[in-house]
């Protein structure tokens, strides 16, 4: 069944949730709630909305390798099961690293390449 919500009601209906929840339409993010604000460390869905994915992850990863080629082929596989789950270093804006475990989920309805992110905090 498609829905026809605007990403206003997206956000609306996201936004009470407690865990991070954005949205990406190829490489850019458009939409993110609250918690995702707040865990980046920006002030606006505006600001957030300019960040470019890589601007939120270190060079490398806990293990070693590179933040790019891990994505890279995450979103690789993405394509062919749908969905995904994996534990990933993101960096506030002051370079604070925080780490989470993310779900993605590919919209499969959606004409363009739209990701549905779920990041549950990891202490």
């Amino acid at each position: 069944m498609k829905t026809d919500l605007n990403l206003g009601e997206i956000e609306e209906r996201f936004s009470q949730r407690t865990e991070a929840i954005l949205l990406l339409e190829g490489e850019y993010f458009i939409d993110a709630n609250d918690k995702a604000l707040e865990l980046i460390g920006v002030s606006s869905l505006a600001m957030f909305k300019s960040l470019h994915p890589a601007m939120i992850s270190p060079e490398f990863q806990p293990d070693g390798v590179s933040s790019k080629f891990k994505a890279d082929k995450i979103f690789s596989r993405l394509k062919k099961s749908k969905v995904g789950r994996f534990k990933w270093r993101h960096i506030k804006l002051d370079a604070t690293p925080f780490d989470v475990e993310v779900t993605l989920k590919l919209d499969e309805e959606s004409e363009s390449y739209r990701i549905h992110v779920h990041w549950r905090l990891l202490s």
